[in-house]
């Protein structure tokens, strides 16, 4: 299952919070049924604590930091701000959240943008998000870290199409 996965060097460094029982995630999209929907689909996973969220870029990238979230899902095509510049500034900081773009744009330059901003995971939304979230959720953040799983996973071109 992880034969696709290549080891990212711009992820979470090695420490505690990917070993955490934890994940604390914050949500950054602009569509409230969405942003509902989304929490719902991440809260299926018990360790799931939505810290914050916000509905454009500019809130979410005030917002997120000061939350110290370990995951961020985000909407690509947000007012204010979008998905991909905001992952990048996300990406800048000393301890970067992992990042998911979850987004209805299947364009292969929407996902070239998160990819090279730093975007750890691209998802488009379709039949199978649920799934494929949930899956993510669980790559990134195993139940149990062994020594081979304590470097941060990037998988973006797995999850990259419905």
């Amino acid at each position: 299952m992880k034969a696709g996965i290549e080891n990212s060097h711009s992820s979470v460094p090695q420490d505690s919070r990917l070993s955490s029982r934890t994940i604390r995630t914050f949500l950054a999209e602009d569509n409230p049924l969405l942003m509902a929907l989304l929490a719902r689909i991440v809260s299926k996973d018990e360790r799931v604590f939505i810290v914050g969220s916000a509905v454009d870029g500019r809130k979410a990238v005030c917002n997120a930091p000061t939350l110290q979230p370990d995951l961020v899902i985000t909407d690509l095509h947000m007012p204010g701000l979008d998905g991909a510049e905001f992952t990048r500034r996300m990406k800048q900081r000393p301890h970067p959240p992992i990042v998911f773009v979850v987004t209805s744009d299947e364009m292969p330059e929407a996902r070239a943008r998160c990819l090279a901003a730093g975007a750890d995971v691209f998802l488009v939304k379709g039949d199978k998000l649920i799934t494929r979230l949930l899956s993510a959720v669980q790559e990134f953040f195993p139940d149990e870290l062994d020594e081979n799983d304590a470097e941060p996973k990037h998988f973006c071109e797995r999850f990259a199409t419905v």
